[in-house]
């Protein structure tokens, strides 16, 4: 009798310690897709062919940096900036909340990145939600650091882009405080005839505003891939300003004549992890056909 209660102690402890060790392996499992998820970068390419353009832009490359949110690659961002120099990029955008303004604010470390960004190539940056958290005494600094580094501040505003032969587009940065008002229309009417390309934060004024306006490119993050992405499906849980299983969270969408480019972005805001969800630079080659 004591050899099978004895027996079936044993039997039991076995069982505990497999399902101990199932629960660790899960749990490893876990923060191995986390850590993935969360430092991994994507890099997604697109072409984008237009008449528009004089020849002198075909193979013009854009790069897109949005959302950092003060996420650091490897020492000093080695990681990030080791992508965006092996892309070779014409001009660099970047789309808002390159610096977080909730618990991890560090204003150092998106200088130093946006520093060796301009070495890479000349950038264009706007305003997200999150740079409209920082006091005017964090950001008074912050703008004259970055335009000692040759960074291109577009607060409402729009800025030539000449090709090496002498031929223009225009990029257009909108501030996220501006995007529902009639700034854009008015800039874009500013640039003529010009190739126009706009920096907006957000995504989900396409159709009622973006397109309006006659943009040719828009490129836009905030909605971080959706933070949470389903399995195979390629959908994002949820994003703010439009809720659970939101229609825009990456990739490119068409309206009309305008073409619109969403980053999933780099970093994470008010909640620290994503899943199936990787970091992406956007990189996108114009081609010019007639």
């Amino acid at each position: 009798m004591k050899k099978q209660t004895d027996l079936k102690k044993l039997e039991h402890r076995r069982k505990r310690v497999r399902s101990i060790g199932i629960r660790l392996l899960l749990l490893l499992l876990f923060f191995a897709m986390a850590y993935g998820a969360n430092n991994r970068l994507d890099v997604t390419e697109y072409t984008y062919e237009t008449d528009a353009l004089s020849f002198s832009f075909d193979g013009f490359r854009i790069v897109q940096l949005s959302d950092l949110h003060n996420k650091v690659f490897l020492r000093e961002n080695e990681q990030l900036l080791r992508e965006i120099r092996r892309l070779q990029p014409d001009i660099i955008v970047m789309t808002g909340d390159m610096i977080d303004g909730g618990t991890h604010t560090d204003i150092p470390a998106a200088e130093l990145l946006m520093k060796q960004a301009a070495e890479i190539a000349p950038c264009y940056y706007v305003y997200g939600n999150h740079e409209h958290l920082l006091t005017q005494e964090q950001l008074t600094p912050f703008l004259e650091h970055i335009a000692e580094y040759g960074i291109h501040y577009l607060d409402n505003e729009n800025a030539k882009v000449e090709s090496k032969t002498g031929q223009t587009l225009t990029v257009i940065g909108i501030d996220d405080l501006s995007l529902q008002a009639n700034i854009l229309q008015t800039r874009a009417d500013e640039a003529g005839d010009d190739f126009k390309i706009l920096l907006a934060h957000e995504p989900q004024l396409l159709h009622a505003s973006y397109a309006p306006a006659g943009v040719d490119l828009v490129f836009s993050g905030h909605v971080h891939g959706g933070q949470f992405r389903i399995p195979f499906t390629g959908k994002g849980i949820w994003a703010p300003d439009q809720g659970f299983l939101p229609r825009m969270t990456e990739g490119s969408f068409k309206v009309k004549d305008t073409t619109m480019y969403i980053s999933r972005g780099l970093g994470n805001s008010g909640f620290p992890l994503r899943i199936c969800n990787h970091p992406e630079i956007v990189s996108v080659t114009l081609r010019v056909v007639k």
